[in-house]
């Protein structure tokens, strides 16, 4: 069994997620509000890949069909959608993004419902469940984050979405092992088959269906 950590998104979160986990990938955040310079995003893409392999672009944006251009035009990168805004999450899934990070991210309510849970199975699209929005928060967002965390699991689960457990680190200080990331997941209700499965089998299938060797 490999263990893959799908979202780290620093070069010092890199270096240490390495020493635990066989596959890391190293994601960089990209904040659109108009299309950017594609030569200057495929400049970075090349020399992040020639850096660290495997690399994910986070999209973070407000305008949705910003997501199906850059999707388009940087085929040799993971697109992963930050969750929040459900219009945009609603887009990313109907254009087959590879995964959707933290859906109830920022919201009062879970960011995700059956409709979409569908639509995620049907096209192949990830949900990955993040560690660091719950590092980051007080103790009543905590439990908050968790509640909304259990009801996409419950979905995520009876539609059978492809799923993975990620710290989404920012700094060395937010990596955790995968013991530590698969009891996040049973916390939010995975069985411990469910837990190692999104740490090694859902991983490993999406890497292999962006033709990252594994």
């Amino acid at each position: 069994m490999k263990w893959i950590e799908m979202d780290v998104r620093s070069e010092e979160a890199y270096n240490q997620a390495k020493e635990w986990y066989d596959e890391v990938v190293f994601t960089k955040k990209v904040y659109l509000r108009d299309s950017p310079n594609f030569g200057e995003l495929k400049s970075d893409v090349k020399g992040l890949k020639e850096k660290y392999g495997k690399i994910a672009l986070l999209l973070i944006t407000e305008k949705p069909s910003l997501i199906r251009e850059v999707k388009k035009r940087i085929p040799n990168a993971l697109i992963y959608v930050q969750g929040g805004n459900l219009r945009v999450v609603r887009f990313a899934i109907e254009n087959k993004v590879d995964a959707i990070i933290s859906p109830e991210y920022g919201r009062k309510d879970s960011g995700l419902d059956h409709v979409l849970a569908r639509l995620a199975t049907s096209n192949d699209v990830a949900i990955g469940f993040s560690l660091s929005p719950l590092l980051r928060a007080n103790s009543y967002e905590r439990a908050n984050i968790l509640k909304f965390m259990m009801r996409n699991w419950r979905l995520v689960d009876k539609y059978k979405v492809p799923r993975f457990l990620t710290s989404s680190a920012e700094s060395k200080w937010e990596v955790r092992s995968p013991k530590d990331l698969m009891s996040l997941g049973i916390n939010i209700g995975m069985e411990t088959p469910q837990a190692k499965s999104s740490l090694s089998f859902y991983p490993e299938r999406i890497l292999k269906k962006k033709n990252c060797e594994v």
